[in-house]
């Protein structure tokens, strides 16, 4: 199918796919973590990376 013709519908349709929508994607029960201090000093020094 050309990306011209694509559309969500038609997939759907032929390959017998259906969506769920208003569902949160995750439990409410998921814990939060404390990232590891590796991580942390990535995620500190991304702002200047992508600069």
């Amino acid at each position: 199918m050309p990306y011209s013709q694509f559309n969500i519908d038609r997939v759907k349709q032929d390959f017998h796919l259906s969506t769920v929508e208003g569902v949160r994607f995750f439990p409410d029960s998921i814990e939060p973590i404390t990232p590891s201090f590796r991580l942390q000093g990535i995620l500190d020094d991304l702002p200047r990376a992508i600069l």
